[in-house]
Order: C-alpha cells, then sequence, then structure tokens
C-alpha cells in the first residue's frame, strides 16, 4: 500500500475560496455607482463612461469569439442584445447623476420584473407563483424607490425613465440568453456581449466633444480604468471560474450583497444616508432574489454568462 499522498485538486476547487470570490466580485458589482458618478462630475460624458466600463471585457474576451455556424448566429443575437444592454446602462449613468444612489440602485434591480414579463408577453413563458410574488415585490421596491428624493422628495418622472432603461435591457438580454445563446461556451457569450455594448455607444460618443469623452487628468483616467477593471473585467472572470464550482443556491446568496453596497457607497461616498423607505425597498428586493426559484443558477447578469448553458430559463441569466 503506498503512502504517496493522494492527489489534491486546484486550489480554485476550495468552496471557500469560491464563496469568497464571488463575495468580492459581487462587492465590486455594487461599487459602479462610485466610478460612475465620479466621472459624471468630472465632466465625462455618459456614453463615454459606459464605453469605458465595457471596453476591457471586450478586449480580453476577443480571442474566445465563435463566428461560424450556428455559433456564429447565436454570437449575432448575442451582439445586438449586448448593444442594447450598452444603451441602456447610459441611462443609469445619468439618473446616477439626478437621484440619490439608493433610489438608483433600487431601480436597476428591477431587472428580474422585465424579465419576467418580457418572457411572458413575447415568449408566452409564464411565471410561476413564487416567481410573480418576487415580480410583486420588485415592483412594490421601484414606487417606494421612485417616491425618495435627495430631500424627501419625488423622483422626477424622467429620471425615473432613464434609470429603467438599464434593467429593461437586462431584461432583453437575459431573454435572448435563455433561449439563443446556450451555443456558446461563457467566456464567448460575455466577449460577443461585451463588443455589442462597447461598440453599439460608439456612434453616440462621437456626438460629444473630446473634452466629454477623453479624461483630462490622471485621476480621471484612473476612474475610468478602475471602472472598466474592477467593476468589469475582474468579477466576470472571478465569476467565470468560481460560479459553476459552488453552485447557484450560494451565487444567489452572494448575489445579494450588491444592493446593499449600493446603498453604502451612496451614504460613505457621496453623504446619502440611507431613509426608511429606501432600506424598506431594498429589503424587497433582497426578499425577491431569495425566494425566486432558480434552476442552474444564477442571481445577476452577468453571473449567467459565466453558467453552464441554462436548462431552465429563470430571471437571473444574462449580462450585467
Amino acid at each position: 500500500m503506498s503512502d504517496a499522498p493522494a492527489p489534491q485538486g486546484s486550489w480554485t476547487d476550495i468552496p471557500l475560496v469560491g464563496i469568497l470570490a464571488v463575495a468580492v466580485s459581487t462587492v465590486f458589482f455594487g461599487m459602479v455607482p462610485y466610478f460612475a458618478r465620479s466621472l459624471t462630475e468630472a465632466g465625462i460624458a455618459p456614453p463615454a463612461i459606459a464605453f469605458f466600463r465595457y471596453l476591457f471585457p471586450a478586449i480580453a474576451f476577443l480571442p474566445f469569439l465563435k463566428l461560424r455556424g450556428e455559433q456564429g448566429r447565436a454570437s449575432l443575437w448575442g451582439y445586438f442584445s449586448g448593444l442594447i444592454v450598452g444603451l441602456g446602462w447610459v441611462g443609469y449613468v445619468k439618473a446616477l447623476s439626478l437621484m440619490p444612489v439608493s433610489a438608483a440602485g433600487v431601480l436597476y434591480m428591477t431587472y428580474p420584473l422585465f424579465t419576467l414579463l418580457i418572457g411572458w408577453l413575447v415568449f408566452s413563458d409564464r411565471p410561476g407563483l413564487r416567481s410573480a410574488a418576487g415580480g410583486g415585490m420588485i415592483l412594490l421596491a421601484a414606487a417606494l424607490a421612485a417616491r425618495t428624493g435627495g430631500s424627501g422628495g419625488s423622483v422626477g418622472l424622467a429620471a425615473i425613465m432613464l434609470a429603467l432603461a438599464a434593467p429593461l435591457g437586462f431584461g432583453i438580454s437575459i431573454n435572448v440568453l435563455a433561449r439563443k445563446l446556450h451555443v456558446l461556451p461563457p467566456v464567448s457569450r460575455m466577449g460577443i456581449f461585451a463588443i455589442g455594448s462597447s461598440s453599439g455607444l460608439v456612434p453616440l460618443i462621437l456626438t460629444y466633444p473630446a473634452e466629454a469623452v477623453l479624461p483630462a487628468s490622471a485621476a480621471q483616467w484612473s476612474l475610468a480604468l478602475a471602472l472598466g477593471t474592477f467593476s468589469a473585467l475582474i468579477p466576470q472572470l472571478l465569476y467565470t471560474v468560481f460560479v459553476p464550482k459552488i453552485g447557484g443556491a450560494k451565487a444567489a446568496a452572494l448575489g445579494s450583497i450588491e444592493l446593499p453596497t449600493m446603498f453604502a457607497v451612496g451614504w460613505f461616498a457621496f453623504g446619502e444616508p440611507v431613509g426608511l423607505p429606501e432600506a424598506l425597498a431594498g429589503a424587497l428586493v433582497l426578499t425577491a432574489i431569495l425566494i425566486t426559484p432558480t434552476r442552474r443558477p444564477l442571481p445577476s447578469v452577468t453571473a449567467s454568462l459565466a453558467a453552464p448553458a441554462p436548462r431552465k430559463r429563470s430571471w437571473f441569466r444574462g449580462w450585467r
């Protein structure tokens, strides 16, 4: 009988490492409002901010694109879905300058409701009871967020519409992913979405003067690089590696960290205390996320692109 030690798996197979990696990724996603609003306050146009966010994943995942046959057709769907997401994200960036981060964060997290509605109305995918209950909670949370202004007043209708542009885009992309992109490997899905999101913004960027597109100082360039690296590229890579290893239930629970992180950013970075309406809205969103059944993951739009091909549609499949 040999005394040689049993073969050890990779360090990436350690469950605690996976849990910590996904938790860190979720916190990074929740930091988006800090980078986006800081760049807006520095005079950078929202389309340029969105472009910087999606540019780095587009470059990193470019070698993994699949452009032939059935995978090529799926990639075309992924490209246009990414384009829609990129345009919607511009509205979210603009909304961050018009309302508290907490309100924008709650509205941002309404994408599961849009996913349900689009799946039901366009694809006849009728939601189950728990999904419908979760959707109702999301709707109530959005109503509470819409009544939350910087000084206790209500948010303007235009700002609300801008904030909802991103979750609407996510809702479309999640449905496309569930039905059209299952033939693509995860890194290919990420690559084509990011390319669609970034390249689709170029025509909008060209309508702005150069000083509204290119950062003017080292500090601004640092913010733009941090936005693309820490709110997109790094967390997406971590999700790709670790979400399949820890499973959907843990990933869903860890994904709920994102909204409290947004609240913390608003409070500590921009001096926006979280009041009772915001806290209640956040609790409703988190409850909706946790009670909604998922099959093969995943808690967030980005997370699902890192998952195996979905067998059943659910709320949390798409790209963030």
